[in-house]
């Protein structure tokens, strides 16, 4: 019995029907089943190399979209933190402004009031604008990004420090600035009449009535009757009336334990307990009391102790205080 090769053989299916009638069917040989199963193999190893790079390609997907988000999450992280730098910036830069101001400020009442010592110089406080060298990739670790923010923390209180201690400062200064200006306003600076002259000066002199040596507490101003007479600083008045020898006199309480009185006065224009302001006609010149003429007595005392009036009058203190 002779075979044929396998791969030239067919494949034959026989059909039968109830009649016991068959058909004969040839459907494909050896060599074209080969052929198929080989292609089908084929198929099947290229379909799960497609699975394979598709589940590949969706896992990147995926990681992609995670590491997207990330990014996302970071670039709002570090948009936060630039904020809080932003925010530490306008700060120290709003404190820096502040300090400035307090700086000339306080040059301005030191010249005003000439007070240099007994105070803290605050120049060791001056600093320089805002600058750090921020590296955004280190900012993602957060022990470095705790660290700058501790740093620019420092240099805030550093700041908010200096402008306390200024402020601490100024205050005193501008205490003793208001209590300057308060003396300075009750202090008699002004003439308190007028022209005329002095007739007579303060200190020891020979009493004009009895020849005698006598302690003249004031200074006498001659000038016509019924010139004005000015209160020469600002005060309250005490007395508004007659006094002995000084005939119709008026009496200022300017604080501070300064007192000026103004005697010989022929009207008095004022009463006791009116407030009374610098420049202010409170009389007019007289002969009243014991004088030998129309003119004004005008005194200052001090604690209850006269003093110089000629050296509070307008005309000594400009030639005395030049500038």
């Amino acid at each position: 019995m002779k075979f044929k090769p396998l791969i030239q053989k067919r494949l034959t299916v026989l059909i039968y029907d109830s009649g016991g009638s068959f058909v004969r069917l040839t459907l494909f040989s050896k060599k074209m089943m080969l052929v198929s199963a080989a292609l089908a193999m084929a198929g099947i190893i290229l379909v799960g190399l497609f699975m394979a790079d598709y589940a590949c390609l969706k896992y990147d997907q995926y990681q992609s979209r995670d590491l997207r988000k990330e990014i996302r999450g970071l670039n709002v992280a570090l948009k936060e933190k630039n904020k809080q730098i932003t925010s530490f910036d306008l700060k120290i830069q709003a404190i820096q402004l502040k300090l400035v101001k307090l700086s000339q400020l306080g040059q301005e009442i030191r010249s005003y009031t000439g007070i240099y010592n007994n105070l803290k110089n605050t120049g060791d406080y001056a600093v320089g604008g805002a600058s750090y060298d921020v590296d955004n990739k280190k900012l993602f670790t957060e022990e470095y990004y705790q660290n700058f923010l501790e740093n620019i923390d420092d240099n805030i209180k550093r700041l908010e420090e200096a402008s306390g201690q200024q402020s601490e400062e100024f205050q005193i200064l501008w205490e003793t600035l208001k209590e300057i200006r308060a003396i300075q306003q009750v202090t008699p600076s002004l003439r308190p009449v007028d022209g005329g002259w002095i007739s007579s000066k303060f200190g020891y002199r020979k009493s004009p009535f009895s020849g005698a040596s006598e302690f003249h507490s004031g200074v006498d101003i001659a000038t016509h009757s019924g010139a004005p007479v000015m209160a020469t600083a600002d005060g309250t008045v005490t007395f508004a009336g007659y006094k002995g020898a000084l005939g119709n006199t008026v009496e200022i309480n300017h604080g501070f334990g300064i007192v000026t009185r103004y005697g010989h006065m022929g009207k008095v224009r004022v009463k006791a307990n009116k407030k009374i302001r610098r420049g202010a006609v409170i009389g007019k010149v007289g002969t009243s009391g014991r004088t030998t003429g129309a003119h004004l007595h005008y005194e200052i005392r001090l604690n209850d102790i006269p003093v110089n009036a000629e050296k509070y009058m307008s005309e000594y203190l400009a030639e005395n205080n030049p500038s």
